[in-house]
């Protein structure tokens, strides 16, 4: 079945994945720091204190959502989908007539746990849970609502500041996320459409499905936790960093500023390609056989940005990092079933989500206190390259062997070495 079959025979679901990945950006740093200058004016706030406030209040919201997300495994996902954007709306709002310092930390907690955090956990949960056969094509396309995102709302966003003002735009932002996701969820999304791929219908009865039998401090104990979860905190560490602190690195390699807005256009066609790329591999071959592979682009990309001058560099750099980001937000996803199985995936991604909205705090923090100690961009990017080849290293231990096996197959047949006959069946695949 190819992207066009899917989508005729999953519409709705795939529109909802969208809908609530786009409008996670309501809560993702890049669109949060276009109102950072208004905020800073308004309460006479430094940039360390805002920081200091974005931080804590990011680190509250991934400490509250593995308590908050395994309820998508019990509740039933529209009423889950409607508190969580009660949520979200109520923090838009409540930033929007903030009078003091304090109403901006509980907006930003607000916002980081229900957009950043739960927004994108039900999006990719509900994809994983009812989509087998074809769940690398229905993750990715959920997916595309980042690039989306990225790519069209911040300059939405900043005409609309001009035009009406910063607290008016936040009351239009919370009227938006409320509308599409409330009609969408009352009157588009019906029961029929959530079952299984083979026709099931999937309970989420707490009672039936025992979810309470599943314990996070057990699967935190798991081998596969401790395989995924330095992936996962990885790529939003570095990538959020990097992000944060991106005209400090064009002002390190001597580049014209404006050339951030169309290194970020170019990562945002990069990673919505890419993420169209990985789903029907990942659903031809699994997630495991790429799981090492997805972090080499970005690896090459902190390279360039490291060691290349010259200013096609902000390109290349931005859209091998945007091929990683989009390959790789498909594989862990997908990853996290294969490893852990469908019933109790919402209990599992929570875990995960928490450790990716974490990650999401501590890199930019952390790449901060590099620069204060007077390290430099040359010093910080070897160091960020070490930790990535150490965390690709360990990742190849995901692999299955049969891979392995067919990998070596293949090798010695280009060679022409002596080789014996490895243990595949007809038909295996990697």
């Amino acid at each position: 079945m190819n992207y066009l079959q899917f989508v005729r025979k999953n519409r709705v679901m795939v529109i909802f994945g969208i809908i609530m990945t786009a409008l996670s950006s309501f809560g993702q740093t890049f669109l949060l720091a276009m109102y950072v200058p208004f905020l800073m004016e308004e309460f006479k706030l430094s940039n360390g204190l805002l920081s200091t406030f974005y931080g804590l209040a990011t680190i509250g919201a991934a400490v509250a959502l593995p308590k908050l997300g395994k309820l998508i495994d019990s509740v039933p996902l529209p009423r889950f989908t409607l508190a969580t954007t009660a949520t979200f709306v109520i923090s838009l709002f409540f930033l929007s007539i903030s009078q003091a310092w304090w109403y901006i930390l509980i907006a930003f907690f607000g916002l980081r746990l229900a957009g950043q955090g739960l927004y994108n956990h039900i999006a990719i949960t509900t994809m994983s849970r009812y989509f087998e056969e074809n769940r690398g094509k229905a993750i990715s396309l959920a997916s595309l609502g980042h690039p989306l995102g990225q790519a069209v709302l911040p300059a939405i966003i900043l005409i609309v500041i001009a035009k009406i003002g910063w607290r008016e735009s936040l009351w239009l932002n919370a009227a938006l996320v409320s509308m599409v996701v409330t009609v969408f969820t009352l009157l588009v999304l019906k029961p029929e459409h959530l079952v299984s791929e083979s026709g099931e219908v999937v309970v989420t009865d707490s009672d039936e499905k025992k979810v309470d039998r599943v314990r996070q401090r057990d699967i935190m104990k798991s081998k596969p936790f401790w395989l995924l979860a330095p992936n996962i905190f990885f790529i939003p560490f570095a990538v959020t960093g990097l992000f944060f602190y991106q005209f400090a690195i064009i002002d390190f390699k001597g580049w014209n500023i404006g050339l951030a807005a169309a290194g970020l256009t170019s990562y945002a066609v990069a990673s919505f390609l890419s993420i169209l790329l990985s789903g029907p591999l990942i659903d031809k071959y699994k997630a495991k056989t790429f799981f090492p592979f997805y972090l080499f682009p970005l690896m090459v990309a902190l390279l360039i940005i490291w060691m290349i001058p010259n200013v096609w560099g902000i390109f290349v750099y931005n859209i091998l990092m945007g091929f990683s980001v989009g390959f790789g937000s498909a594989t862990v996803a997908a990853l996290q079933v294969e490893f852990f199985g469908q019933t109790y995936i919402g209990t599992v991604r929570s875990l995960f989500t928490s450790i990716m909205v974490l990650s999401s705090a501590i890199g930019p923090a952390l790449f901060g206190i590099f620069l204060d100690l007077g390290w430099g961009f040359q010093t910080i990017f070897p160091v960020i390259l070490g930790i990535q080849v150490l965390i690709m290293v360990q990742s190849f231990r995901a692999v299955p062997k049969h891979s392995w096996a067919k990998w070596k197959y293949k090798y010695k047949k280009v060679t022409g070495k002596k080789r014996k006959s490895p243990n595949l069946r007809i038909g295996d695949r990697f």
